[in-house]
């Protein structure tokens, strides 16, 4: 199997991915399993890491891990406080938090990070600290924006290549949350929509999103309305439903000065489909964004575990 220096868990709610590098840091090796924290019962973190990484553990016995996500929350394996901002590599590399060693073998889990608005509202993210690290890591960036669609959607803000604001968004949630549990859903079709009926609805949402983000809990009762008089057939209300939700996103974000979106560089990070959503929304606001190509948890890892020497420099480092 070669050569190994590190082993990287992006540990979320659902899902665990591992990541296996080699002694250049290249990814040699990927898996997952749904093994997330909500499956895990009686504390059996250990158990669940063992199972996915059995082999990779037998091969090299003295590699260290180091894991990031809802591992590190108060329902995961062990709580990692969160670090305020601003927050950059060293920050995060000094905060690691050691869990009992494994067999002789270090293991640190990445803490969250935590902001205070101007209105002083607090947020949080953790998980997503790693995926923006690994885009610094891959683009060479010290100032820029990332963006994070997901079921909570981030938009974090970088300067001289530390996290110095971000804000969440429920949209991916709250799109769930309407399908699912209230009267919106009721007139959706179980059956995916053709492209051109969901791509058109989408269009529509975005764009009555964009003209009107405040009044968004009326156009939300609009996917009801426009689906009785059939506006949209019952395959397109979904996509409907998702372009008010990210047209409001994107357009709010655009707007919070906090973020300051418009003097940054801005990337998108995260699944093909929901980066080519947000990417549709940005262009009808006149932004164009990067998508971050790879695996940027891996990537944040890597670099994580580097500025906290758990893993040999890259060879540009070197001297």
């Amino acid at each position: 199997m070669g050569s190994a220096q590190l082993i990287g868990l992006d540990w979320g709610t659902s899902s665990l991915r591992a990541y296996l590098f080699d002694d250049l840091g290249h990814l040699s090796a990927q898996r997952e399993a749904s093994a997330g924290i909500q499956s895990i019962t009686d504390g059996r973190f250990r158990e669940a890491f063992e199972s996915l990484c059995a082999d990779w553990l037998e091969a090299w016995p003295s590699a260290p891990v180091i894991a990031s996500g809802m591992i590190g929350s108060r329902q995961g394996w062990k709580e990692a406080a969160y670090l305020p901002t601003p927050a950059g590599f060293a920050e995060i590399a000094s905060r690691l938090l050691p869990v009992d060693e494994l067999a002789g073998r270090r293991f640190r889990i990445v803490p969250g990070v935590s902001t205070v608005s101007a209105g002083g509202m607090h947020d949080v993210i953790r998980g997503e600290e790693t995926q923006v690290f690994g885009a610094l890591a891959r683009l060479g960036s010290a100032d820029l924006t990332v963006v994070l669609p997901g079921t909570h959607s981030k938009w974090v803000r970088v300067q001289q290549r530390r996290i110095v604001a971000f804000r969440t968004y429920l949209t991916g949630e709250l799109f769930s949350v309407l399908a699912k549990h209230s009267i919106l859903g009721r007139l959706f079709a179980s059956q995916p929509p053709p492209a051109q009926g969901a791509d058109a609805a989408f269009a529509d949402g975005l764009a009555r999103a964009a003209a009107d983000p405040a009044g968004i809990t009326s156009l939300l009762f609009s996917v009801r309305a426009e689906g009785l008089f059939g506006r949209y057939e019952p395959h397109s209300l979904p996509s409907y439903l998702s372009g008010l939700l990210i047209g409001a996103e994107v357009a709010h974000a655009l707007a919070d000065r906090t973020i300051g979106l418009r003097q940054d560089p801005l990337v998108l990070a995260g699944s093909e489909e929901l980066i080519d959503r947000y990417r549709v929304a940005l262009s009808l606001q006149g932004v164009s964004a990067l998508p971050v190509a790879g695996a940027p948890a891996a990537d944040g890892l890597l670099a994580i575990a580097r500025a906290a020497r758990l893993a040999s420099p890259s060879p540009r480092e070197l001297p």
